[in-house]
């Protein structure tokens, strides 16, 4: 028997996978992330807290599985893809994460776009948010003593595969996956752009190597081994970014399929064969899949399924037993639909990017419960993901999209599926797999080392369908009405939280 390990480096929780070959999921370890959030706006994990997730991760997989450790044919990872850390000569971190929820860079993103906005979306394909482009001149001219001695910048993700390999700091590599949140790169030639980079008076040789997702790294040391009771010399796949791992995992492979990760952030995205870098609109990013000709257009909500959560606490608070979303939905079930529009940014937007931004609840009156102000940050998110769609469409004319395909914890209610598909006009499919970040990141090491021959054929074939939401007539009628209040009250409002923005710095 051939068994591989996958893990995924959510912003919630470490989690690792240990499949067959025939992708049927043995044994799951889910260790939680611990997020260190300080006034300034900081949002940060530390690396070797990371690193130890996966040891006792991959560790427990093992030992549940009751497998023989001679028998795993490989190891991948895929991690948090806008955020960055920095290592020294030695390969130590020397910097904290710094995670794609810390907005202390917002400035620089500006600064940035201010400068070379356009230029930057057409080489890398989005335009400077809170990620790697931004958060290195924030280290650069913000702490210019760390910066001096970070001698590489890299992600979690690859850190820890470069650890458990003991690749040296030369060798300090990421995949092509996460290109596009650098804002340095040449995104269609896959490599770093000599003219970002004299711009923005970054040094090339402080970036990694960049390789394809399924380069075989290195291989596993005694030390490491021993540590996760498996054995050495294992190989060690580069992986990829968790959103590019969730697309493969969930059988994203042919175009015209869109995604929905309605997990911490809410994730949206399409596959096309064509790279339209976004300048027009400076909304979707545009990131390479893992598969080298296709591209997954895509936005994001900032902490979008963190709006669920919040609203949950703070209007039912008393709803204790252990599933009160199921409770909500009930509840929520039986209203109709109301024009309340609520805005979905309470920590700003990124897509584009308007860190000023935060949350708000229109038109609702007297006769409106919380149940209606609770069915409004579902709409909400639905309406973002309109907006998205709008602009895809405009960028690929005559992009048709038969499906979205949902995972996350969001995906198990029936209710906001039917609103998230009433709202596109697009059938939503709940899968038969729940962990697909960790398989497509699995499916990346079975690739490496032959246990698949067709990456795209495996992926397609191992996903299948559970149910499928269509949309209400009477709700997409009503929908495509309120659609241009909420794009309206969100340009107004925009403006008033730009105005008074130094209230929420």
């Amino acid at each position: 028997m051939q068994y591989i390990i996958g893990c995924d480096l959510g912003t919630t929780a470490t989690k690792v996978g240990l499949f067959d070959k025939e992708g049927n999921l043995l044994s799951l370890s889910r260790k939680k992330s611990n997020l260190i959030y300080g006034k300034d706006g900081s949002v940060t994990q530390d690396p070797y807290e990371m690193l130890q997730s996966v040891i006792n991760g991959i560790r427990d997989v093992v030992e549940k599985g009751r497998i023989s450790p001679k028998d795993i044919a490989c190891i991948s990872i895929d991690g948090q893809m806008a955020g960055i850390m920095g290592l020294d000569r030695d390969r130590e971190a020397i910097t904290p994460y710094d995670s794609w929820l810390d907005v202390r860079c917002a400035p620089y993103a500006e600064l940035m776009m201010e400068r070379a906005g356009n230029l930057i979306i057409q080489r890398s394909g989005m335009a400077p948010s809170i990620n790697h482009g931004p958060k290195i001149l924030w280290w650069k001219n913000e702490h210019p003593d760390i910066y001096r001695k970070i001698y590489k910048f890299t992600v979690p993700s690859c850190w820890i595969t470069q650890e458990l390999a003991g690749l040296s700091c030369e060798e300090v590599f990421l995949d092509y996956t996460y290109l596009h949140f650098s804002c340095l790169a040449d995104l269609k030639r896959k490599c770093w752009d000599e003219e970002l980079l004299d711009i923005f008076g970054v040094e090339k040789e402080k970036l990694p190597l960049i390789l394809d997702p399924w380069e075989i790294v290195g291989k596993l040391t005694k030390e490491w081994a021993d540590k996760m009771m498996l054995l050495s010399g294992i190989p060690l796949v580069a992986g990829c970014g968790d959103q590019a791992a969730n697309n493969l995992g969930a059988g994203i492979v042919e175009k015209g399929m869109a995604f929905d990760v309605a997990g911490t952030a809410s994730c949206f995205s399409f596959l096309v064969d064509e790279f339209v870098p976004d300048v027009k609109y400076k909304t979707l990013l545009f990131p390479r899949s893992v598969l080298e000709e296709y591209y997954y257009p895509m936005a994001y909500i900032n902490g979008g399924g963190m709006n669920l959560e919040w609203a949950k606490n703070e209007l039912f608070r008393e709803f204790t037993s252990p599933d009160p979303f199921s409770t909500i939905n009930r509840e929520i079930e039986k209203l109709s639909a109301s024009p309340i529009i609520f805005i979905p940014h309470l920590r700003g937007r990124s897509c584009p990017n308007q860190p000023y931004l935060r949350g708000v609840w229109a038109g609702f009156s007297w006769e409106h419960k919380r149940e209606h102000l609770f069915r409004a940050v579902l709409e909400g998110i639905a309406f973002e993901y309109a907006y998205y769609l709008k602009i895809i469409q405009d960028l690929v004319p005559g992009a048709l999209f038969s499906e979205v395909r949902v995972i996350g914890g969001g995906a198990k209610s029936s209710i906001w599926n039917i609103i998230k598909a009433s709202v596109l006009g697009i059938p939503y499919i709940e899968l038969d797999r729940e962990e697909c970040a960790i398989w497509g990141t699995a499916l990346l090491g079975g690739y490496a080392v032959d246990i698949f021959s067709n990456l795209r054929e495996k992926a397609k074939s191992s996903i299948k369908e559970v149910k499928r939401y269509q949309p209400d007539e009477k709700l997409y009628s009503f929908y495509q009405r309120l659609f241009p209040l909420y794009i309206e009250t969100l340009e107004a409002i925009k403006k008033v939280f730009q105005k008074h923005q130094d209230l929420f710095s």
